[in-house]
């Protein structure tokens, strides 16, 4: 019986194995990660070792109260694993708790990989040496604020050891006051970030202060197009953007006019990717424990089988021991 029992457990636990290990070589996905995230999200923080990329910023120097702006990380000389997975951080400092951008004000509006996050997962090819992820922001109250970029990675090798790596200096941005004649965008404005293939979409601008408007649109490294873009009311525009046919982004931004100096918004992102196929995993969960049960239920009926067969056996054994010769 307690062998029997030993084997149950253990072909239990072989079944939940793959999510007791502690280091993530396929990556956790999007989310909300500060920068201690680097070592212990892949392995164990206390293993985690120096990445030889070269991580480095790139914003305006001088942003408005409550409006959008663009920062850029970029990273060079770039280290993953063999499946060619990086993950890329936007912090506000590199203390290692408190240190997402929400935390100094800034809320994220989209990213260049379609989502609305702070951490990223990208995946490099073999001959990429330079990637950037842009991240779109509405800035906080007005102050002087530093902003952080840091990168983690395993090996090529499959050992799963943590690499992190992080920009030698912040980028810097003063967040000032609205002048009341700046052609901008409206204060509560966000753009839309996803769609499915094969849908046109017609984004809707809500503008302050402005005249006139011009909307150029690209595929991510490709030609600058110009979108036509219908005057609505009370200062709301619209224009569209053609399908897309495989899983890309289409960029685009606007060219604001008015009274005051003219404004150009930050290149925002429009992802294109097929209908998600989703899972019940409440039915996964089910089906799971069901497959335990099942497969329990049929290892001791096979025990019960050969228990009950070796008994019969020692009974005739018995009988032909104390028989006649």
């Amino acid at each position: 019986m307690m062998r029997r029992n030993f084997w149950v457990v253990l072909a239990t636990l072989l079944l939940f194995a793959p999510s007791l290990g502690s280091a993530n070589p396929s990556g956790v996905g999007e989310g909300a990660f500060d920068a201690q995230c680097g070592g212990a999200c892949h392995g164990d923080a206390d293993m985690n070792r120096s990445s030889s990329s070269i991580v480095t910023l790139h914003s305006e120097a001088v942003a408005y109260e409550g409006l959008l702006t663009s920062v850029t990380v970029s990273i060079d000389n770039i280290e993953t694993t063999q499946q060619g997975l990086l993950g890329v951080f936007l912090l506000s400092s590199l203390s290692g708790a408190g240190d997402l951008p929400s935390d100094e004000g800034w809320t994220i509006i989209s990213n260049s990989e379609g989502g609305t996050e702070n951490y990223v997962e990208i995946t490099v090819l073999p001959s990429q040496e330079q990637r950037n992820v842009t991240w779109t922001l509405r800035a906080p109250t007005i102050g002087q604020y530093e902003l952080h970029g840091a990168v983690h990675h395993g090996t090529e090798d499959g050992s799963e050891a943590p690499f992190f790596g992080q920009s030698n200096t912040p980028v810097v941005v003063d967040v000032v006051v609205v002048p009341e004649d700046l052609p901008r965008l409206a204060s509560d404005y966000a753009p839309t970030t996803q769609r499915l293939l094969g849908e046109s979409t017609t984004m809707e601008l809500k503008t302050a202060s402005v005249e006139s408007v011009v909307v150029e649109w690209r595929v991510t490294g490709g030609e600058v197009q110009t979108a036509e873009v219908v005057a609505l009311n009370d200062g709301a525009w619209s224009f569209d953007l053609p399908a897309s046919l495989q899983p890309t982004v289409v960029e685009w931004r606007a060219l604001l006019e008015g009274e005051g100096p003219s404004q150009t918004t930050p290149w925002f992102q429009l992802r294109s990717d097929e209908a998600p196929w989703t899972v019940d995993e409440t039915a996964a969960y089910v089906q799971s424990l069901a497959l335990i049960i099942v497969s329990m239920a049929g290892f001791m009926a096979l025990q019960k089988r050969r228990t009950s067969h070796m008994q019969k056996t020692e009974l005739t054994d018995e009988e032909f021991d104390g028989g006649d010769l």
